[in-house]
């Protein structure tokens, strides 16, 4: 199986459907360890893990999900996880009002602040655990039996060959991807006092993305 993971406001639903019309790839719906067709606020699933997941993980096999076709299991032979800066994720999941589900999906708690930015703000909390689901991913010394590979969201189309070559899908594929959509930024229709609150909270893992390789294999 091709795992597609990622921090979440990274057009991961849009990829995994695409790919998993060409790959085996994990549920778009975020749904593997649930009996049934449920929300994405899901942390057994694998679209948010907060970390790469191990072979042995439970919610690999089949049994320990609902009966789904479109559902793939299996080992991981590969993972392709992708990012972006917090200050373009965050504001983006508040105005969706999937803050709440976002949060639970990647660290397994209910954030106090559910879908209330204010309150999110006043609490000065990275809710959403991103700085430890990028600590896990980027981190070269966490290691799994299978190569990851990280893509920050904004180089996604640029890198794209690079990328099949990685999943080992046939390039004429390329043709059939979906274009690039001009992405409008949540974070800039905040007040000033808004923006310097998110700043508090995210500007040193901003910044570390920011820094880091647009494209890189671990």
């Amino acid at each position: 199986m091709i795992l597609i993971s990622s921090m979440g406001g990274c057009g991961s639903t849009s990829f995994i459907s695409w790919f998993s019309s060409r790959l085996n790839c994990n549920c778009a719906l975020n749904s593997e360890g649930i009996k049934k067709a449920g929300p994405g606020s899901n942390p057994r699933g694998f679209k948010h893990r907060i970390e790469p997941p191990k072979n042995d993980d439970i919610y690999l096999k089949k049994e320990n999900s609902f009966n789904r076709t479109d559902l793939n299991y299996g080992e991981i032979k590969k993972a392709l996880f992708i990012y972006d800066d917090p200050m373009n994720i965050v504001p983006s999941l508040f105005n969706r009002k999937i803050a709440t589900g976002h949060a639970i999906a990647v660290s397994g708690n209910r954030p106090a602040h559910n879908n209330n930015i204010e309150k999110f703000l006043e609490f000065q909390k990275d809710s959403f655990e991103l700085y430890q689901q990028w600590n896990n991913w980027s981190n070269p010394k966490i290691t799994r039996n299978y190569k990851r590979l990280l893509i920050k969201f904004s180089s996604f189309w640029e890198n794209l060959d690079l990328i099949f070559k990685f999943l080992e899908l046939d390039e004429e594929h390329l043709k059939r991807f979906p274009p690039k959509r001009e992405r409008k930024s949540s974070f800039n229709k905040l007040t000033t006092e808004q923006q310097n609150s998110f700043l508090n909270i995210y500007k040193e893992l901003s910044d570390a993305i920011k820094n880091h390789p647009d494209f890189i294999i671990i």
